[in-house]
């Protein structure tokens, strides 16, 4: 019996939320969206696509040739250019490894300034110390 009305009970409600589905639809629902087409309003728009169509194929196709003749050459010599700058940076850094304190570069005042010593290491190397970079002269 309980089963009996809550399927009466869902059936009532079901025909409540679907009332105005069986209601007339309003005059302007029958109408369809374009009554008379327009063909020199269809040729024209169809004419105006095939153009940008194939004035987006010309530009792309620029595009890809920059991209393939003027930007991979331009990126492959800086890449080759850098390489030699710091090969020529890595023969300096060998170099100055062998160099003695007297010899190394004047210490200013305003480097390697501590107010206290660093929590880490030996307490006179910052975070980043790099020993071959790097060179703390203690006078």
């Amino acid at each position: 019996m309980f089963r009996q009305t809550t399927r009466q009970a869902t059936r009532a409600a079901r025909n409540v939320r679907n009332a105005h589905t069986n209601a007339e639809l309003p005059p302007w629902a029958n109408k369809p969206a374009f009554p008379n087409p327009n063909p020199e309003a269809a040729k024209a728009f169809k004419s105006q696509y095939e153009a940008t169509k194939h004035h987006a194929e010309q530009t792309s196709s620029l595009w890809r040739k920059i991209s393939w003749f003027v930007a991979a050459p331009a990126v492959l010599a800086t890449a080759v250019n850098t390489y030699f700058v710091e090969a020529e940076h890595a023969h300096h850094r060998e170099h100055l490894a062998h160099v003695s304190d007297e010899d190394w570069p004047k210490q200013y005042d305003y480097m390697n300034i501590r107010s206290k010593p660093f929590f880490w290491g030996n307490g006179d190397e910052t975070l980043f110390w790099n020993p071959v970079v790097n060179r703390h002269i203690k006078d």
